[in-house]
């Protein structure tokens, strides 16, 4: 059974879901194990859900649902809803016994509140009980990744490729034209360009012409890797590392910690080449809510 964790009762449970969040098998993305998101970032972004609703400028809905079996709360699940993109998601999705039917709830529940929506849904490979209900429940694996983060601490700046340049209003056109190919992603080259002053962008040029590029939030808190776009949608090794090294460069020069990037498996390689560790498996569903 669901219902709305109330702003009294947060200090009851809070303690117990952070465990579980540090746990892959019980938990969903984003991810508590990384050694880089603390219990106080868990907290804080849990809070958020009984403030977002009433902050002035907020577009987002949210809210924390407890989960429980038999009369026990075996968790929660802390969702957000974004209405002008139809768009719902978890901050997290913290479960100790009944994740698949914690699952089924949740969906249920999504679908009366938020008909016509675009639900995704994040979890570690290693969380199979989520894992197997989501695909028995004909969701889409969108993405299957690898989590990896980058320590600063541990690295070294390293020469950079003269043929890269970094993106502004005035020369958005050779990342876009690079970035339109990616149609299914949330963050396409509109939404990227109306919110530019967030964004870090290098694109590497051969011939004038944009063959690769690179995006991540402008957040020196946690920065995270988006994407790298090729020309033709063709990985090259070269250009990966040409342009993962000036986004290291900028990170750490700027301040950064750590950076987080989700790497395909062509490219895990020359991730781990170029400084990351792996977190471990990531695989995003997605479905739209009739």
């Amino acid at each position: 059974m669901l219902k709305k964790l109330q702003e009294q009762d947060f200090e009851r449970y809070v303690d117990f879901v952070y465990q579980l969040a540090l746990d892959s098998t019980k938990s969903g993305y984003p991810t508590y194990t990384d050694g880089i998101k603390t219990k106080d970032d868990f907290v804080a972004r849990a809070r958020k859900a009984f403030s977002a609703n009433g902050e002035e400028n907020s577009a987002a809905s949210e809210e924390i649902l407890l989960y429980e079996q038999g009369g026990k709360v075996e968790g929660w699940i802390h969702y957000f809803y974004l209405p002008e993109d139809h768009y719902l998601d978890t901050c997290s999705f913290c479960i100790a016994s009944g994740m698949g039917e914690a699952l089924i709830e949740f969906i249920a529940f999504a679908g009366e509140h938020f008909p016509g929506s675009e639900l995704y849904l994040g979890f570690p490979k290693e969380n199979t009980e989520a894992v197997d209900t989501l695909k028995l429940l004909n969701f889409d694996c969108i993405e299957e990744s690898y989590n990896d983060v980058i320590d600063f601490e541990d690295y070294v700046s390293q020469p950079e490729d003269a043929g890269i340049i970094s993106i502004n209003r005035e020369n958005y056109d050779f990342f876009s034209r690079l970035h339109s190919q990616n149609n299914d992603m949330y963050w396409n080259s509109a939404r990227i360009l109306d919110a530019i002053d967030r964004w870090r962008i290098y694109v590497c040029l051969s011939k004038e012409e944009a063959v690769g590029a690179i995006y991540y939030m402008d957040d020196m808190r946690m920065p995270e890797i988006f994407g790298i776009d090729f020309s033709g949608g063709i990985y090259s090794g070269n250009i990966y590392r040409a342009l993962l090294t000036t986004a290291l460069n900028d990170s750490k020069c700027r301040g950064a910690k750590h950076m987080i990037f989700f790497n395909e498996g062509e490219s895990q390689t020359d991730a781990i080449a170029c400084g990351f560790r792996c977190v471990g498996k990531y695989l995003c569903f997605k479905k739209v809510l009739i």
